[in-house]
């Protein structure tokens, strides 16, 4: 009985220290869509302002599809209010979307984040008290989380959008948190042809 204990204890610490390790809640269900894959048109829910909306290039409340927004990058960023990693990764995101505007990237490149299982009060909620500065859409039934891959929070797609050929492609992912907002808005950029 004690050397169950034991390696029951010892698995848990390695399953949590892994999970720690990456920053990010994960699932085994997990299957992201690999880097230059086509990514679904996805319909996007929830509350924005006046505000986000124009800055998003949207006419309208939401659900907007994403090939709507007027951009050349999407920074796609799964979230949930309940995520630890999440929680910690809100100052970030905001010094993210603020290094975007100060780089006078603000036409080409968005960040948006999804709620993955997240109503629109949830969603509000973390809006509030994270201060959030970017536009922030909700998941409460999963099915977006199901089109992306189920993947785990915090999750980065960096998507070239391409209105022409009417095509969204998957630049760069990454589980987890950021090293910083510089060093990801780079390779963000990079990924994306400069993002211009």
């Amino acid at each position: 009985m004690p050397t169950r204990i034991i390696f029951t204890f010892l698995f848990l610490s390695l399953f949590a220290g892994s999970a720690l390790a990456m920053e990010a809640t994960d699932s085994a269900a997990s299957h992201p869509l690999p880097v230059g894959s086509t990514m679904p048109d996805l319909l996007l829910r929830g509350e924005l302002s006046p505000e986000h909306l124009g800055h998003l290039g949207l006419k309208g409340p939401a659900p907007r599809h994403l090939s709507e927004i007027k951009a050349k990058t999407v920074i796609l960023v799964a979230f949930s209010m309940y995520c630890p990693h999440c929680q910690r990764e809100a100052p970030a995101l905001n010094e993210l979307n603020a290094l975007i505007a100060s780089r006078g990237l603000s036409e080409d490149v968005k960040l948006i984040g999804v709620g993955i299982g997240n109503s629109d009060f949830e969603v509000q909620v973390f809006r509030d008290k994270y201060a959030t500065t970017f536009p922030l859409f909700s998941d409460p039934d999963f099915t977006v989380n199901k089109e992306i891959g189920e993947v785990g929070t915090p999750f980065f797609y960096v998507l070239a959008m391409n209105p022409e050929k009417k095509e969204i492609r998957v630049a760069k992912t990454l589980l987890g948190r950021m090293e910083s907002a510089e060093t990801f808005l780079e390779q963000a950029l990079k990924a994306c042809d400069g993002g211009k």
